[in-house]
């Protein structure tokens, strides 16, 4: 099954590393990956500003 392509834009942010390496870590015991778990949390932060929520 083919999925059309979705354009992308690379973002580049400057973290602590220190914080990284922990985030990476942390996800990595969950099975998550890095890119995915900031794409989802970018798009939590979109759906609840269409619903009018605050974000935390």
């Amino acid at each position: 099954m083919s999925r059309e392509k979705e354009e992308m834009q690379s973002v580049t942010i400057r973290i602590p590393k220190d914080l990284y390496v922990e985030y990476k870590q942390a996800l990595l015991e969950q099975g998550k990956i890095v890119t995915y778990d900031v794409r989802k949390h970018m798009n939590e932060v979109v759906k609840n500003h269409k619903e009018g929520q605050k974000n935390a």
